[in-house]
């Protein structure tokens, strides 16, 4: 497990969006991530999971009825409590000391990722953001404003892919133009239709998928644009106090929904330089090749939180939470 340490009194760092710096909250000591080097090969050797078998001591059984092992257990290194995660879990917090906990090692090899957006804005800002919203309505309900509900905002790091390839299009056009006109007591219409084949050139850049199954693709292709300017090499300093899971689809599996976007740009590119038809124009046909293609793997930045009832029913109301975070410009 990874664990940060004050390089002035020793004390547990944590990374502060807001100033984009490791903190220590003890002596006030501020260090820059790069200053706490990432040692992959390191990380992979420090994690010991329940079920890793040391003959030097007793094995610890998972403390789960879990059949399929997609739950792993860890002993805190602060307070020496078992936190049980799943195994795509890279960074969480113990719930009995609230200490962070970077379990690296779940991010070596496959898993490792390229690039980390760091988070931006602190969870006071995204609490004071969201509350202020909430009292704006009369109609917001109870439970959304509860001290309980508030205390379920996590700052979480969202596996994604990002696709950067060139696309060039060939479409095909059915354009039609109308025209009307009265002579007499007839009212005549005469519609001329025209083919126009259209050319469309695009370079991609960073186009965004997440890699967790678990996660609805149009509830985070909502919460774009991410600013990916700020695209920093990955560090795993960076997780220190977030929750983060690693990808669990891979990126062949998200490309389509890529280029399914770099697609409806090209052809809108298309029909714009097409002109325009008082009768309208379909698509007849097209086709796309894609060059240059490359993929990265970063983990980009989320405020999320879920309650569990509304009523008498079960209500999962995160996709309105993040798109509230969203508008309020604290996503990030």
């Amino acid at each position: 497990m990874a664990k940060y340490n004050c390089k002035t009194c020793g004390a547990e760092l944590y990374f502060n969006p807001k100033t984009g710096k490791m903190e220590c909250e003890y002596c006030g000591s501020t260090f820059d991530p790069s200053e706490y080097a990432y040692q992959p090969e390191q990380d992979s050797a420090d994690v010991k999971p329940a079920t890793y078998v040391d003959e030097s001591e007793p094995v610890t059984e998972p403390a789960t009825d879990d059949s399929t092992g997609d739950l792993r257990i860890y002993k805190c290194p602060h307070c020496g409590a078992e936190v049980i995660t799943s195994k795509e879990t890279a960074a969480t917090t113990c719930v009995y000391c609230n200490r962070a906990i970077t379990l690296s090692g779940n991010l070596t090899g496959a898993f490792r990722p390229d690039y980390v957006l760091p988070f931006t804005k602190e969870r006071k800002d995204v609490e004071e953001a969201y509350l202020k919203l909430c009292k704006k309505s009369v109609l917001t309900p109870r439970l959304f404003t509860k001290k309980s509900t508030i205390e379920k905002i996590k700052g979480m790091y969202i596996p994604f892919w990002l696709y950067t390839f060139d696309g060039d299009a060939q479409i095909r056009v059915l354009a039609k133009e109308t025209k009307v006109w009265i002579a007499g007591d007839t009212e005549y219409t005469e519609i001329s239709s025209y083919r126009v084949e259209e050319g469309a050139h695009g370079e991609f850049e960073n186009i965004p998928a997440d890699a967790l199954k678990e996660m609805d693709n149009t509830l985070m292709d909502s919460i774009e644009p991410f600013d990916f300017s700020k695209l920093v090499a990955f560090n795993p300093a960076y997780l220190a106090g977030f929750y983060t899971q690693r990808w669990n689809e891979d990126a062949s599996k998200n490309e389509n929904r890529a280029k399914v976007r770099a697609k409806e740009s090209l052809s809108k590119a298309a029909l714009a330089h097409a002109g325009t038809y008082s009768g309208g124009m379909t698509i007849e046909n097209e086709q796309y090749r894609w060059t240059n293609q490359k993929v990265h793997y970063a983990m980009l930045p989320v405020w999320m939180m879920y309650t569990d009832e509304i009523g008498g029913g079960i209500f999962l109301i995160s996709q309105i939470i993040m798109m509230i975070l969203r508008v309020l410009g604290v996503m990030l």
